[in-house]
């Protein structure tokens, strides 16, 4: 079977001071962090138990304080037992369903298409030894990472959930800090309901691997290097994710931005094969979509969009890519930062449109892995926080 069905710990309280952001979210804002770790305290808290990767290269000090403070956990979180936990955020305005469950990590390739969880952007193996020198000591497991299903039909999570899960069914309800929304999770322990949603997973086919491509690729490396030394259905083939159905109304696709320095602005974009069509709007205002192939642009003395007519490649950020990946590029989620950054001297910021979530299954079946950033499943906030966690020793 691709799932597993995890043994799921929680806390017994204090949800809002426990629930962390993912963390590759915040890269550039150390403030963000200084505010979680003021905003937690002493708390029993999954920011002691990440790396943000805002503090890289790794302190191999705060990674062995980790290792003893999650043995430490252990002793105050409630065994929920065997089961998937329904969850449901709301956040921006939008209602989200997922599905926290275990996948098996010899369904998985991060290197190639062959297998029936896949990655979705490239595997940059530079960031694997970190998360895997986390994880190799770890008792326990937490996870932001995020697996699509194509289930156009919600036959595996009906729009209506009741059939699944009711009040009795509840484990935590509360507000997510730093403006992350509100979040419920309900218990699923029947064997039925399980065996029904674990065959229809399988029958769907495919798995894309939304967010945290790199942690499960990390997963995978360190079950590779232990799978020929420990029992066979040992906890760490598993990795806790959480499902979310593509066609989920409150899943959006956002772009991830530019921002290049470095280079003289304009020597920068001569390099592109486009038309340079200046604008006096905020190009962050900009409907990208309206122009067939096109890439809005910043820099302290003016804006516009790069216009391909004749373009290479299928996607915007293939071609913006292709020129920019020899410059230092710092990567954003937030379009106000990169009018900001991108009219500093020296620099350019580029903006580039949305993925269609629609269409991403067969973008996947055609191409294969993406360039790294092409997409982000929701804006900063949106992004999953660290709530359930499992053992992954014996």
């Amino acid at each position: 079977m691709v799932l597993h069905v995890p043994h799921i710990l929680l806390p017994k309280d204090n949800w809002e001071k426990w629930a962390v952001i993912a963390c590759d979210q915040h890269t550039q804002d150390l403030e963000y962090w200084k505010r979680v770790e003021e905003f937690v305290g002493d708390s029993p808290s999954t920011f002691n138990l990440i790396y943000p990767e805002i503090y890289l290269p790794l302190d191999e000090n705060r990674v062995n304080k980790i290792h003893k403070t999650l043995s430490d956990y252990k002793k105050i979180l409630v065994d929920h037992g065997p089961c998937f936990i329904l969850v449901s955020r709301s956040v921006s305005d939008r209602d989200r369903i997922g599905l926290v469950v275990a996948v098996d990590l010899e369904e998985y390739q991060f290197n190639g298409l062959d297998s029936i969880i896949r990655p979705t952007e490239g595997t940059i193996k530079e960031r694997l030894p970190a998360r895997i020198r986390i994880r190799e000591n770890a008792e326990l497991e937490l996870s932001h990472i995020l697996v699509l299903y194509n289930d156009p039909d919600f036959t595996v999570i009906p729009r209506n959930t009741d059939d699944l899960v009711c009040e009795e069914n509840l484990v935590y309800d509360f507000d997510l800090m730093e403006n992350g929304g509100h979040i419920k999770g309900y218990r699923i322990s029947n064997e039925k309901i399980i065996k029904d949603i674990s065959d229809k997973i399988l029958n769907l086919g495919t798995l894309l691997v939304g967010d945290g491509n790199h942690s499960l690729a990390a997963a995978k490396s360190f079950w590779e290097k232990i799978k020929g030394t420990v029992e066979e259905d040992h906890p760490a083939r598993y990795a806790m994710v959480e499902l979310v159905n593509i066609h989920d109304p409150g899943l959006s696709f956002e772009p991830i931005h530019r921002v290049v320095s470095g280079i003289d602005p304009e020597e920068l974009l001569r390099k592109f094969d486009a038309r340079i069509e200046r604008v006096q709007d905020r190009p962050s205002n900009l409907d990208l979509s309206a122009k067939e192939h096109s890439i809005g642009f910043i820099t302290k003395d003016s804006s516009g969009v790069l216009v391909f007519d004749n373009p290479v490649h299928d996607l915007e950020v293939e071609t913006l890519d292709e020129i920019i990946d020899n410059y230092s590029v710092e990567y954003e989620h937030d379009p106000e930062v990169v009018e900001k950054l991108g009219r500093k001297q020296g620099n350019t910021g580029f903006f580039l449109p949305p993925l269609r979530k629609s269409e991403f299954f067969t973008l996947i079946k055609k191409k294969g892995a993406l360039p790294r950033k092409s997409f982000s499943l929701g804006k900063e906030n949106e992004k999953r926080y660290y709530i359930e966690a499992r053992k992954i020793t014996i």
